[in-house]
């Protein structure tokens, strides 16, 4: 049985309520001045391809875990490589301390030498 709803105040009506008790010939007039309107049933979810969409997500998402994998393995390389430079930085500012540090003994047994010769 169709169901009708009014759009407007209509006697005890309201908006959105349930019109009951009135006769067909009424409810056509009603309908057609747009006072009342029928109920619409609940719509049916649309297809909207959702096994498709749903095969297509889950290949992005695989896409994404490979990416992501890579780049995580890529970090872990990296990282290894950082450490590696930091050891020979840490190497070359040691071997440069040292020659920094003969340098200057160098420098002052020279002086002292030039000093005594004169």
């Amino acid at each position: 049985m169709t169901k009708y709803i009014a759009k407007q105040s209509l006697g005890h009506f309201r908006p959105g309520q349930e019109i009951t008790g009135l006769e067909a010939k009424q409810l056509q007039a009603l309908l057609a001045s747009g006072v009342i309107e029928e109920e619409k049933a609940p719509e049916e979810p649309k297809a909207d391809g959702s096994p498709a969409r749903l095969a297509e997500l889950e290949k992005a998402n695989t896409d994404l875990v490979a990416a992501n994998k890579l780049m995580t393995d890529e970090k872990v390389k990296s990282d290894q490589e950082n450490g590696e430079l930091k050891a020979k930085v840490t190497e070359l500012e040691k071997a440069l301390a040292t020659s920094d540090a003969a340098l200057k003994k160098a420098t002052a047994d020279a002086k002292k030498a030039a000093t005594e010769a004169k």
